[in-house]
């Protein structure tokens, strides 16, 4: 932990999907995000009770000036010791107009308590579909995601999670 910031390197992440890679300056799961795949922290046991805020570091090489393919994915939390849900949002990562820039993601927001171990689960639902799923899209050629079809694929370098004192 760093401060009220707990940040979970790629590489302590289960992934299902994607490869690791170190091009575009950090070390990161490259190419996912597949309607199958999947990124799960096993373990996490907050210090704090309360809100937290989990946030992903990402890469999204789409021009800023479509968002045609911006990437949406959908983040559960799971107590371990049931299996219940304990919480749920989505991760925003827009276009940032090159892979090699870096940028965080939108906040998901889950009450937790101290000690209490969690799994966070990250993958696709019917959701978090991006427009590139829309038939009216289809023809789109300025990138991926038109003829081809849907395109939701990210880079993911870091999970974060942000607690208040």
């Amino acid at each position: 932990p760093e401060g009220n910031v707990t940040i979970v390197p790629f590489d302590s992440l289960v992934a299902v999907g994607g490869y690791r890679s170190e091009r575009y300056g950090k070390a990161h799961h490259e190419a996912w995000g597949d309607p199958e795949d999947t990124l799960t922290l096993t373990r996490f046991r907050p210090s704090r009770s309360g809100r937290h805020h989990l946030q992903a570091l990402f890469g999204n090489g789409g021009a800023v000036s479509t968002g045609v393919t911006c990437a949406t994915k959908r983040v559960r939390v799971f107590r371990t010791s049931d299996d219940a849900l304990v919480g749920q949002g989505y991760f925003v990562m827009p276009h940032l107009g090159g892979w090699e820039r870096w940028s965080e993601s939108s906040h998901v927001s889950v009450d937790l308590e101290a000690g209490v171990e969690v799994r966070i689960v990250v993958d696709h639902d019917r959701a978090s579909a991006n427009m590139s799923h829309f038939e009216h899209f289809a023809s789109y050629t300025a990138g991926v995601g038109g003829e081809a079809g849907p395109f939701e694929r990210v880079n993911i370098a870091e999970l974060r999670i942000l607690s208040r004192p």
